[in-house]
């Protein structure tokens, strides 16, 4: 794995082989792209750790330095990041499919590994 990098490339931040691992104050998630439109993401500490899914998602860059990323988890959780790239933070938002509604501060730390084939 490449080391972390503080501004990610926005024509990187979606593609496969990125990697996020966001710590939020309940929980930390790595999301790992596998393209342009699927990721896996795990819930590696925290509430629900162990959980895991690979989902659709929908990344856009908002304007220099900030972009958005959304979800729908297959047990009906909906998730909203917004993302500011450089100070490496989110502003996450999260419906769980239990009705409640979650806003988290936290960071994010990119880094990117390059997909080989086989």
């Amino acid at each position: 794995m490449d080391a972390p990098y503080d501004m990610p490339d926005p024509h990187r931040i979606f593609s496969a082989g990125a990697i996020w691992l966001i710590d939020l104050p309940r929980f930390q998630v790595r999301l790992d792209f596998r393209d342009r439109r699927e990721l896996d993401l795990t819930v590696v500490n925290g509430d629900n750790a162990g959980f895991a899914d690979r989902v659709d998602y929908e990344g856009k860059l908002l304007r220099d330095g900030f972009a958005l990323l959304t979800w729908r988890e297959h047990i009906g959780s909906t998730v909203v990041h917004v993302v500011d790239l450089s100070a490496r933070t989110t502003h996450c938002f999260v419906t769980p499919a239990k009705g409640d509604f979650m806003r988290l501060l936290g960071t994010v730390a990119f880094t990117h590994v390059e997909k080989t084939r086989s």
